[in-house]
């Protein structure tokens, strides 16, 4: 009986994943007080660019946008009004999606 509870569990999971595109969130977060943020990529890790900018209106601080990828390894990148990067890479992005809050310390150099 467990076992077919189980694989009755297995099969219902499978079913949702497949029916939302086996797609999850990715949730980009403005927390870098001051600063506006013009431009978001996700990027998978293998790729050699950052592909296009995923926003069209500037994030101000507290605002935020959800993308949706595939489950994976991701590169994930931010670009302020002033031109500063913030970047993360080799983000694992799971069944559950994944929540960046984009922060100073975030900045590349």
């Amino acid at each position: 009986m467990k076992k077919i509870i189980l694989l009755l569990t297995v099969a219902l999971i499978a079913t949702l994943v497949s029916s939302c595109g086996g797609k999850v969130p990715v949730k980009m977060i403005n927390d870098l007080g001051a600063w506006d943020i013009e431009e978001i990529y996700i990027s998978p890790s293998a790729d050699d660019d950052w592909g296009d900018n995923l926003i069209t209106e500037t994030l101000e601080p507290g605002d935020e946008i959800t993308n949706t990828v595939a489950p994976g390894t991701y590169d994930l990148k931010a670009v302020d009004e002033d031109g500063d990067e913030y970047t993360l890479y080799l983000v694992e992005v799971g069944a559950d999606g994944y929540i960046w809050d984009i922060e100073l310390s975030d900045w590349v150099s």
